[in-house]
C-alpha cells in the first residue's frame, strides 16, 4: 500500500512540476536525501555564500566527492550547518574535487532512479570545457557538465537530471 502512495505522489509531482526554482529545491533536495551543509566561506568580491558536504562513497583514490552550492550572501557565520532546503541557493553543483576537506559534514544517499528525478535536459551549446544544456520545461535553469578531457563531444545531445547530477561534473544555475 505505501508503494502504491509512493507512485502516486511521484507521478503526481512529475504532472505538477511547473520549471520553477521551488520545485526544483525540492527534488535536489529529495534527490540526494536531504543533506546538511556547512557554510566554508563567503566570496565577498562576488557577494557570495557557499556551503558544501562530502559525500561518502566505497570509491578508492585521492579524488572526493562534494556538493557545493552558491547563494546571495547571507549573515550566517562561517561554521554554520544548514539543510539544504533551508538554502536559497543561486547554484548547486556535485563536484569531484582532488582534496580531501575533513571539517565539512560528511553525507551518504543512494541514487534513485524514480521517473520524478529523470527530468529531461536538452542541449544548448558545446564548448571545449563545458557542455550546457536546459531542463526541459524551465528556460530559466541551466545544467551544465564540465568535460574532464576537453572533448567537445564528451556528453550526449539528451539527458536527465539524475544522470547530470551523478556525473559530479555538475553545475545546476538558476538565472
Amino acid at each position: 500500500m505505501a508503494n502504491i502512495e509512493r507512485i502516486d505522489k511521484h507521478v503526481s509531482y512529475l504532472q505538477s512540476y511547473d520549471g520553477s526554482s521551488h520545485h526544483l529545491y525540492g527534488l535536489i533536495d529529495s534527490y540526494f536525501d536531504q543533506p546538511v551543509l556547512e557554510k566554508t566561506r563567503d566570496d565577498l568580491s562576488n557577494g557570495l555564500s557557499i556551503y558544501m558536504c562530502r559525500i561518502t562513497t566505497l570509491l578508492g583514490g585521492a579524488d572526493q566527492r562534494y556538493i557545493v552550492t552558491t547563494s546571495v550572501i547571507d549573515s550566517h557565520p562561517i561554521g554554520t550547518r544548514l539543510s539544504l532546503s533551508n538554502i536559497i541557493w543561486k547554484s548547486f553543483q556535485t563536484r569531484t574535487i582532488p582534496q580531501y576537506l575533513t571539517k565539512i559534514p560528511k553525507h551518504s544517499y543512494s541514487p534513485k532512479t524514480d521517473s520524478i528525478y529523470l527530468l529531461p535536459a536538452t542541449l544548448m551549446n558545446r564548448y571545449e570545457d563545458h557542455t550546457d544544456y536546459m531542463l526541459d520545461g524551465n528556460s530559466k535553469t541551466i545544467v551544465t557538465l564540465l568535460h574532464k578531457n576537453k572533448n567537445l563531444y564528451e556528453y550526449a545531445d539528451r539527458g536527465t537530471l539524475a544522470t547530470a547530477l551523478e556525473t559530479f561534473k555538475a553545475v545546476v544555475l538558476i538565472k
